[in-house]
């Protein structure tokens, strides 16, 4: 039996409704589900708790009940946290086998006075990972982002050859095999439009990107690039690829929503543990209206479950 730790996420938000939502139809199979955060406001959300599949341990109550739907606020934060730090307590201690996060707003944790600027680093700090790397699947193909909330004006002089190297060795080794066939092809976008400047190879491509991937071929990996980040995802979607890294959050993000906002799972390489999350924030234009999507979060703990069976944390 897996045991799966779910944090709440923002009480403001539509955690509790499409965590709700998502186990209605009972737990992904072999699995047991402990959902850490307000009973009062999870009960209110259709959570309804059942011997041996369904627990819910309090986490963040107190705040919990003076928050509003759809409005951030400095209790809503101080819930959001606690019951983060309750469900990574549970993993840490073996109570659980993997965490699946809810969705919160990253002002939450700026505003306790947090590690962040996301839910990747702050876990990378909580359970002491050098390299956590932001991965994603969906139903065409999956995304691994080379930098996490980083400003697009420091990309650029942020990427560093041998971090790449690292990324890239770690999301074949962890996603080939895993998530999909262990032939799996990857694909390094490049930086520049086109890979070019002026109508030239752009300096990022030539003197940093390209030298990666043939290094990383010498070493047995399929990997193809840089290819133009407006032409990969494209043959990615058409099979060409089942794994494409981008250099920065928007870059393998944009396509990757546009395409499969709902179906799409967010997944944290090189944690030490295995953790998932929907792919989407707090959404609070739609909290409490009850039309809140819950696929992204019933995929989440459908691939918590599957990660943890194959014996070894991404």
């Amino acid at each position: 039996m897996i045991r799966l730790a779910v944090s709440m996420g923002d009480p403001a938000g539509v955690g509790p409704e499409i965590i709700a939502a998502a186990l209605a139809g009972g737990v992904p199979p072999g699995s047991r589900v402990l959902v850490f955060g307000s009973r009062p406001l999870l009960a209110r959300a259709g959570l309804v708790p059942r011997p041996g599949s369904i627990e819910i341990l309090p986490a963040g109550e107190d705040d919990a009940a003076a928050c509003v739907p759809g409005r951030f606020s400095p209790a809503a934060a101080r819930a959001t946290v606690a019951c983060l730090q309750a469900a990574c307590d549970a993993v840490a201690s073996a109570q659980a086998d993997a965490l699946v996060t809810g969705p919160i707003n990253k002002q939450a944790l700026a505003t306790c006075q947090q590690v962040g600027p996301g839910q990747t680093e702050w876990l990378a700090r909580r359970f002491g990972a050098e390299l956590p790397v932001m991965a994603f699947w969906s139903p065409s193909f999956s995304v691994v982002l080379a930098t996490t909330h980083l400003p697009l004006a420091r990309v650029a002089a942020s990427l560093d050859a041998r971090r790449l190297e690292r990324i890239i060795i770690m999301a074949h080794r962890q996603l080939a095999g895993r998530l999909w066939p262990r032939a799996a092809r990857l694909a390094l976008a490049a930086l520049n439009p086109h890979g070019e400047v002026a109508g030239q190879p752009g300096a990022e491509e030539q003197q940093l990107l390209r030298p990666v991937v043939e290094r990383l071929r010498e070493r047995g990996i399929d990997i193809s690039g840089p290819i133009a980040a407006d032409t990969v995802f494209a043959l990615a979607r058409r099979g060409d690829f089942q794994v494409v890294v981008a250099l920065y959050h928007d870059q393998g993000l944009a396509p990757l929503k546009a395409l499969h906002f709902s179906e799409a799972v967010h997944l944290t390489l090189g944690l030490g543990v295995v953790r998932t999350s929907p792919d989407h924030g707090p959404a609070y234009d739609l909290a409490g209206s009850g039309r809140a999507d819950p696929t992204s979060m019933r995929g989440a703990l459908e691939l918590a479950v599957r990660l943890t069976g194959t014996g070894e944390p991404p």
